[in-house]
């Protein structure tokens, strides 16, 4: 990467996202991170992956227990989902 947050290849990006394997890295591409390929190179702006993940860990997910949405009893013990 330089001074300008370009980074500039695939292995940049991976290495900028903690060494994301080429799995995550096109799983996070079709759930719409912003990365350009041209003519099969990869380029991405720092800040936009960075905007893009403030998103993408924002959302909730079926079927994984929560416990800030699960309701208390009145003795503190969590009454767990159905």
């Amino acid at each position: 990467m330089d001074r300008t947050g370009l980074l500039d290849g695939k292995g940049e990006i991976s290495k900028y996202l903690n060494n994301a394997s080429d799995y995550k890295l096109r799983k996070w591409i079709e759930a719409g991170m912003p990365v350009l390929i041209e003519d099969g190179r990869w380029y991405a702006h720092r800040e936009n992956l960075e905007m893009f993940f403030r998103f993408y860990t924002k959302r909730k997910y079926k079927g994984v227990f929560d416990p800030a949405e699960t309701p208390v009893k009145k003795n503190n013990t969590q009454i767990p989902p159905k």
